[in-house]
């Protein structure tokens, strides 16, 4: 015949296993990401757009470019802020936006009219 405690022990291993992964549900998401649109005073889209945003209090700097339809995302950038967004497109007035805060797991959408 077998201790109690042999017999017992499997069963309290995998109720341990069971009640410890939930722990690894409650890791989420971290970041915020900076999307939106670029495109001209007349409303026609600008892709290949540079645009760069730097977390002013850490000088991180993340950058992309805009999309065929003008569309860019910047995914994974640090949560609050300020951060200085800046567009450049060749034959266009760079564009800058000062002072901007992001939230947890958002997308802020921040659009451009860039100016010949």
């Amino acid at each position: 015949m077998k201790p109690a405690i042999l017999r017992w022990f499997p069963i309290a291993v995998l109720a341990l296993l069971c009640l410890s992964t939930t722990a690894l549900f409650g890791q989420g998401v971290t970041t915020a990401a900076i999307g939106g649109k670029v495109e001209s005073t007349t409303g026609e889209a600008l892709p290949g757009a540079n645009i760069i945003a730097v977390h002013v209090p850490s000088g991180t700097t993340y950058g992309t470019s805009s999309r065929p339809n003008g569309r860019y995302t910047i995914p994974n950038v640090r949560v609050g802020g300020p951060y200085t967004l800046t567009v450049s497109f060749v034959g266009y007035k760079r564009s800058v936006q000062e002072n901007v805060w992001t939230t947890l797991s958002q997308t802020l959408d921040l659009n451009f009219k860039m100016a010949e």
